[in-house]
């Protein structure tokens, strides 16, 4: 409904998610860059008990703060349910954003953030989870075809997201 898909206007993106509480949706997963978090907000005062994720490209301290600033001012609410780093690729992105981390870590002990973790399109991201206890929360891009998985095959993901669950992370599946 945002600016990158459909860009309806806050009153016509309010309907949409009105129509989906009906249906029973309590879950509004959305990312800085989505330019969504208007319509978000809107949404909590139609349904303010919705769990929120949103999603960063934070990579170190500053953009950390800032991307944390947009979120909670834009949604209205000082507490986001999950916060992931978007589009994790490796330990190697992990690594390179571990100042995000840090940052993100620090406001889920100060109870601003209820769960941490990453958003991937890389079965290598998912393992990587593994070394880092501390990223609970795992949004792999999985689907019966697998279209989409960046570096290999459906089997690999599931494989990956199994390793992940069992190890006590949480996952929720993206594009199935």
């Amino acid at each position: 409904m945002g600016p990158l898909q459909r860009d309806l206007p806050l009153k016509e993106g309010a309907a949409l998610m009105e129509r989906a509480f009906s249906y029973g949706v309590n879950f509004l997963d959305t990312a800085e860059i989505y330019g969504t978090y208007p319509h978000v907000k809107q949404a909590l005062k139609i349904k303010p008990d919705t769990v929120v994720c949103t999603k960063s490209y934070s990579y170190d301290t500053l953009t950390a703060e800032e991307s944390w600033t947009k979120a909670v001012k834009g949604i209205g609410r000082e507490y986001i349910d999950i916060y992931l780093l978007h589009e994790q690729e490796s330990e190697y992105t992990l690594k390179g954003h571990r100042e995000a981390i840090e940052y993100f870590l620090k406001k889920q002990q100060q109870g601003l953030i209820g769960a941490f973790g990453v958003s991937t399109h890389f079965i290598r991201c998912v393992e990587a989870t593994l070394k880092y206890p501390e990223i609970s929360v795992v949004f792999p891009l999985i689907n019966k075809a697998g279209i989409g998985i960046a570096d290999g095959t459906r089997e690999g993901m599931e494989n990956a997201i199994k390793a992940a669950y069992d190890s006590g992370k949480g996952i929720f599946a993206m594009k199935p």
